[in-house]
């Protein structure tokens, strides 16, 4: 059986949240969301650089790629929290509000 590229980006997806979520047990989830979005960000400009023939190209690029990477990350956002809206007594649990 081969890997298919579906395979490959699901595996990966997994493994970053495992690790995040490994990361959790020494840091706040907030300072290790925005750790990862700083990541995402990085690596994402580095992918874009590196695909491109020359700087200029790049430079070109800079703009319409940014407006497409930040248009994915709130499609992703969006259906996520969607998700957590839908089922999060199941993924999160029942939290009671502390009595007063």
């Amino acid at each position: 059986m081969s890997t298919t590229d579906d395979d490959i980006f699901w595996e990966l997806v997994e493994t970053f949240i495992n690790n995040a979520n490994d990361a959790c047990d020494n840091a706040d989830p907030g300072i290790v969301s925005a750790a990862l979005m700083n990541a995402a960000a990085r690596f994402n400009a580095y992918a874009v650089a590196q695909s491109s023939l020359d700087k200029n190209e790049f430079a070109e690029d800079v703009e319409g790629t940014t407006n497409y990477l930040t248009g994915r990350y709130r499609d992703f956002l969006k259906e996520h929290m969607e998700d957590y809206r839908d089922n999060y007594t199941t993924l999160i649990g029942n939290r009671e509000l502390p009595e007063e």
